[in-house]
């Protein structure tokens, strides 16, 4: 596999939007990718940093800055702004996760200056970040390079105009081997220590100096014409569940230095080897495709947490966006590759709800509740975390009303949805039993208390928002109810499970206090529970869209800018959708509607879904590939596929769609390639587009590691490790053991 992604036009308004779409990470730290060279508000993401911040609780820290440079040649500042640029080539290689970049540049002396970096975020060593680079230059002179620990950053808040203030520095030093800087957010609640060291291969003198921007080193050497030299910044940066961060820090400092950035880099490689060798895609008869499938394949990766205190957040280890927090994106869309691919890190994601199931508990007793309800939004405590208003001026006069956090519950069935996806897909008794037995019992008690009897309807939720958020405080969502009693009848079905396996199950109920009273109510609520009205075929999203003001879209656009002012104004008196929610319902809960059913509903909501959430395309796009409408279902997968790279929504420098990112994956594995887990056996259903000759993919099954080459009238199954495992595909049955190969034709 061979991909890099070029850039050769500078604009200081896209480095924004380079900043996204290079970020290299580990899990651990995230370094965006604008160049170094220049200023820029964004430092360093270190994952699980959090402080609390006005309006939204809690948000993700913009750390020090460790990657930037500033050079000076004969005076003369080395700068793409106020200098002639006369190249820019900056190439993402995410085979081996490097970013490189080469720069040419004309001096105001009229002299020539050749920049070219190497930079890369260890993929093995969590902490350890690496630059190496070369100067040229025209002329004789004096070449001074400052490489400095920023820690004057600052976060951007909800107005350009405003910036919060996180970090409050602890600790600058100058020592033989580095300069070290300490800072702590200031709830106090983490500290990040760095330390730094810049090598020139040429003998140079070095000295440091500290102000309100940071700590630095610098570096100055005599330089001939026409002659390279070559520099290597090693960065270490720790946080604080490390203990003495400054002694750690510059030991691990010096343990790289010792190995240098050859071995470091070779080290790297191999890492990202393993990943690939695991997690990468491949496309016959569409590279592009392969291209675009694969970098939103590698932006997971990088984001993967390395640890259970915190989750996957929206935009990832490359921005803002949405201040670090946690939503459904991440169980319903991006958990899913990540348990297939790489189930340990999915069983840490899971475990980041149960180790904030007690917060989970404290916010439904605070809404009048029993039971388990997650937040809409969180951040490294579990508590709610969603704006309740965020001004729109200055002075706070005009203000945006958000009701999600207080009404968005369908969150709390999506966790335990994806709580049930992660056993049947990985067999994890261990974590059922001990872990994910109890969220489900706990939020099946929360739809217990959510509930209320309607005479007429029988058990009714009220006043809520669906994934669909133009309509708000709506009675009886479809999905949220249909989510909700899915819920209900999966704790009942694994409270018999526990009751008759023992041990750790057993526990897991006492600890719950659960009874079989409760668990025959949950049934009960299930079976009685409202599902909205149909019209020939079609479910009514809640109670009384049927009724609001018609309005017709083209399924193959997306966005409000196509809407005529008046409905943008008056969108929630339109049946205008945001996104996919009867159709994502379908999809999450496929085994409760036929496939006629499914097409009613699709053809009638395809039409009146603005797409204006990048969540909305892959569920639309897995539907569609099974309906057979194999024009759309690709059109949505390669917008899914490039929503980052092309700016689609005009926002990528607020982070990356690591949501749309999973579910360009799971459009590949729930769409494309048919793939569904039935009691026990992979069953195989292909729908490739026309132009594809086949998908070869790799994925994980109760530990059974398995390699797939999909073709529309062949499936190749080979068992590379694990026990037999049943597959059944054209409607035929067989056994893959390990080493063998099987195939099943049409």
């Amino acid at each position: 596999m061979k991909f890099q992604f070029s850039f050769k036009e500078y604009d200081p308004k896209a480095e924004a939007v380079y900043g996204t779409i290079l970020t290299l990470g580990n899990g651990h730290i995230g370094i965006r990718g604008e160049v170094e060279l220049e200023p820029t508000i964004h430092g360093t993401t270190v994952a699980g940093v959090y402080d609390y911040t006005p309006y939204f609780y809690r948000e993700i820290v913009n750390a020090p800055r460790v990657i930037g440079l500033q050079i000076f040649f004969n005076g003369e500042p080395i700068s793409l702004s106020t200098q002639k640029l006369l190249k820019y080539e900056r190439e993402l290689d995410i085979e081996n996760a490097t970013l490189t970049t080469k720069i040419d540049l004309k001096t105001q002396n009229n002299g020539r200056i050749h920049y070219e970096s190497l930079r890369l975020v260890h993929g093995k060593k969590k902490s350890l970040i690496l630059l190496k680079f070369r100067i040229k230059v025209s002329e004789d002179g004096i070449l001074t390079v400052i490489s400095p620990i920023k820690t004057n950053v600052v976060n951007p808040s909800y107005r350009d105009e405003i910036m919060v203030k996180h970090l409050k520095v602890k600790d600058m030093e100058d020592k033989e081997e580095g300069i070290y800087a300490e800072v702590e957010t200031l709830d106090g609640k983490y500290r990040i220590g760095i330390a730094s060291s810049l090598i020139s291969e040429t003998t140079a003198k070095r000295i440091s100096t500290k102000s309100a921007e940071g700590i630095a080193e610098v570096l100055t050497l005599t330089v001939k014409k026409d002659r390279t030299y070559e520099f290597v910044k090693y960065v270490v940066v720790l946080s604080s569940e490390i203990p003495n961060l400054k002694e750690s820090a510059f030991q691990q400092l010096q343990e790289a230095k010792s190995l240098g950035f050859d071995k470091l880099y070779d080290e790297h490689k191999k890492y990202w080897d393993e990943i690939w060798k695991r997690a990468k895609i491949e496309i016959d008869g569409d590279k592009e495709a392969e291209k675009g499938l694969n970098f939103s394949i590698f932006h997971l990766v990088q984001s993967m947490p390395i640890d259970s205190r915190i989750s996957l957040t929206a935009r990832g280890i490359h921005g803002f966006g949405y201040r670090g927090h946690v939503f459904w994106d991440t169980e319903i869309y991006a958990l899913p590759f990540f348990m297939a691919v790489f189930p340990k890190k999915a069983r840490e994601m899971l475990m980041y709800r149960y180790n904030n199931l007690n917060a989970a508990r404290e916010n439904a007793k605070l809404n009048g509740y029993r039971g388990a309800q997650f937040p809409w939004e969180s951040a490294d405590d579990g508590y709610e975390a969603t704006p309740s208003l965020i001004p729109l001026d200055m002075t706070g006069k005009k203000v945006v009303r958000i009701y999600t956090g207080e009404e968005e519950h369908h969150i709390t069935a999506d966790i335990a949805y994806a709580v049930e996806l992660y056993y049947k897909l990985t067999g994890d008794e261990e974590f059922m039993s001990r872990y994910g037995l109890e969220i489900i019992l706990e939020t099946a008690r929360f739809w217990a208390s959510r509930v209320k009897y309607d005479e007429k309807k029988g058990y009714i939720i009220e006043k809520v928002i669906g994934p669909d958020e133009y309509h708000e405080h709506v009675n009886n969502s479809f999905f949220t109810n249909l989510m909700a009693r899915y819920n209900l009848i999966l704790a009942a079905k694994y409270f018999e499970i526990a009751k008759n396996s023992g041990g750790e199950w057993i526990k897991t109920l006492e600890r719950v206090n659960v009874t079989e009273k409760e668990v025959q109510k949950w049934l009960n609520i299930a079976e009685k529970i409202y599902t909205p009205r149909q019209e020939n075929g079609i479910f009514e999203e809640f109670d009384g869209y049927f009724d609001l003001v018609d309005y017709i879209l083209d399924p193959y656009d997306f966005g409000e800018e196509r809407l005529p002012e008046e409905i943008k104004e008056n969108l929630g008196k339109t049946k205008i959708i945001k996104q996919a929610d009867v159709i994502a319902a379908q999809y999450l809960l496929k085994d409760q509607f036929d496939l006629e059913t499914i097409r009613k509903n699709f053809d009638y909501y395809i039409i009146r879904t603005t797409h204006a959430s990048s969540l909305s395309m892959p569920p639309y796009a897995i539907v569609a590939s099974w309906l057979d409408y194999e024009d759309l279902a690709y059109d949505y997968f390669m917008k899914c596929a490039f929503i980052d790279l092309y700016n689609l929504y005009g926002n990528t420098q607020d982070g990356f769609h690591l949501a749309t990112a999973g579910g360009v994956w799971q459009i590949i594995f729930r769409g494309f390639c048919g793939i569904d887990i039935h009691n026990g056996e992979i069953e195989i259903n292909p729908k490739l587009p026309k132009k594809w000759k086949a998908i070869r993919l790799k994925f994980f099954f109760r530990e059974s590691l398995l390699s797939l080459e999909i073709r529309n009238d062949t499936v190749k199954v080979k068992l590379l490790q694990g026990r037999d495992v049943k597959i059944r595909a054209f409607g035929k049955d067989s056994v893959v053991k390990h080493g063998e190969e099987i195939v099943l034709s049409k």
